[in-house]
């Protein structure tokens, strides 16, 4: 027989800390797209809510470690070496940008650079904020209590009720207040909870809640990047548990069954953008060259143009973002449109339409080259150890959230390989906290008791 997880669960009454009450307020403005958003900006210097919770956030967690010591930040070395060093590289960069393309707006880049490291602070802070199982209990609320305000405003803009960037487009995939990739991402992370309570036969209030806002969330966006990190997450989820006892057949069904009703919703809804990229590929119908820009033919030429970048820079790449200016893309561009002639030829990136990337590994390594490449594996890699090993060592508490946490890790990696190595989006937001959420529960495992 299965066993009980909700056994030997104690309620606790202690108060959240303040640093954990800080974190979690700042989910809201940190799941938010700049669109919505006030901000200041001093020359090429920019700073919105997002900037303003993540600096508050990390206030907080560094009064959190003068009060109650920094112990948490001591030890992973397999974490903090890898993602310092990421970022040192990251800021180099913009040298041997600077140095292959004389036109490379270094200041301006430089910001963005900046930008991108601000998130990672958050990885820093989570352990600091997230002690204890009740810090991290009132943090994980949060994220499903937003989820659902962004699920609900997705769904009026699908019934026609609610504007979205565009004015009211009912009836299709819909971006909430988020946009459609990190809605998927976000979504993904409520999802993840919800398939922990269901594997581990948690009674949790929260977990039906979180399993049905994170579903429909993931189905609505219709991205199909979040749609196989779901299917990645659960058979990890999966996995997890199976390690710790056997899991009750109906527990697994409903998992699939969630999978499969979420899968089938978005695939309806991407129906047309599918039959586009079978065409592409020469599949569904005798091939001939598209007039319109076709979302999955054009991720398609974009990473191929970003694998020819690295191919001709593999160690340190071409340097932050030069990939997405024409000095970048420009020397592959007749290989590209050889290689995919029934392409449209505004899918080409192009002075007027840089477009980027595209795709956050194939990004990194052509910004950044086989060593950043590495550096980022090597943080994912440690990550993905610290979440193994609470949920075959800890407690149920543990394991629930390690099992909640791997979801998130896969669903940051999923939508990063769908929007790329970008400053600012909420979907980096996501893969660093859940470094930080792995090494806070390490610490909580290994902790005298």
């Amino acid at each position: 027989m299965p066993p009980d997880y909700s056994r030997g669960l104690v309620e606790r009454s202690e108060r959240p800390s303040p640093a954990a009450v800080v974190l979690a307020l700042a989910v809201p403005f940190i799941f938010l797209h700049a669109h919505y958003q006030p901000s200041v900006s001093a020359g090429p210097v920019n700073a919105d809510l997002t900037d303003f919770a993540i600096l508050a956030a990390v206030v907080a967690a560094f009064v959190s470690g003068l009060r109650e010591g920094f112990g948490p930040l001591r030890g992973n070395r397999r974490v903090w070496g890898p993602l310092v060093t990421f970022c040192l590289v990251l800021l180099a960069s913009l040298g041997w940008a600077r140095h292959l393309d004389p036109s490379y707006g270094l200041k301006d880049h430089l910001v963005s650079a900046l930008k991108f490291v601000e998130y990672a602070f958050l990885a820093a802070a989570a352990p600091l904020a997230l002690r204890r199982s009740v810090d991290r209990r009132v943090f994980f609320w949060l994220v499903i209590l937003w989820s659902t305000f962004l699920t609900l405003i997705a769904v009026l803009q699908f019934l026609g009720l609610v504007n979205e960037f565009k004015g009211r487009r009912p009836e299709q995939r819909e971006p909430s207040y988020i946009g459609v990739h990190d809605l998927g991402a976000f979504s993904g992370a409520a999802l993840s909870l919800g398939f922990a309570s269901l594997l581990l036969r948690l009674r949790r209030r929260e977990g039906p809640w979180a399993a049905l806002t994170g579903a429909f969330g993931i189905a609505i966006a219709a991205a199909l990047d979040s749609v196989g990190g779901m299917i990645v997450t659960a058979l990890a989820g999966i996995a997890l548990v199976r390690r710790r006892g056997p899991i009750a057949l109906g527990r697994i069904a409903t998992v699939i069954a969630i999978c499969a009703l979420v899968t089938l919703g978005a695939v309806t809804l991407r129906g047309s953008a599918i039959k586009a990229f079978l065409r592409f590929l020469g599949v569904s119908a005798a091939a001939k060259q598209e007039t319109q820009i076709q979302t999955y033919a054009q991720r398609t030429l974009l990473a191929y143009i970003g694998v020819e970048i690295w191919i001709h820079h593999p160690v340190l790449g071409v340097g932050w973002q030069e990939s997405e200016l024409p000095h970048g893309f420009e020397p592959y561009l007749a290989r590209a449109r050889a290689r995919f002639p029934n392409a449209a030829p505004q899918s080409f990136p192009s002075k007027a339409h840089t477009w980027g990337v595209q795709n956050g590994i194939v990004q990194t390594l052509s910004d950044l080259g086989i060593v950043g490449g590495l550096l980022l594996l090597l943080i994912v890699l440690a990550t993905l150890r610290l979440f193994i090993r609470v949920a075959a060592r800890g407690p149920p508490e543990l394991v629930w959230e390690s099992v909640a946490g791997t979801g998130w890790l896969i669903f940051a990696l999923a939508v990063f390989t769908g929007s790329g190595l970008l400053p600012g989006l909420p979907v980096d937001a996501l893969l660093w906290l859940s470094v930080g959420l792995a090494v806070a529960l390490h610490n909580s495992l290994t902790a005298p008791r």
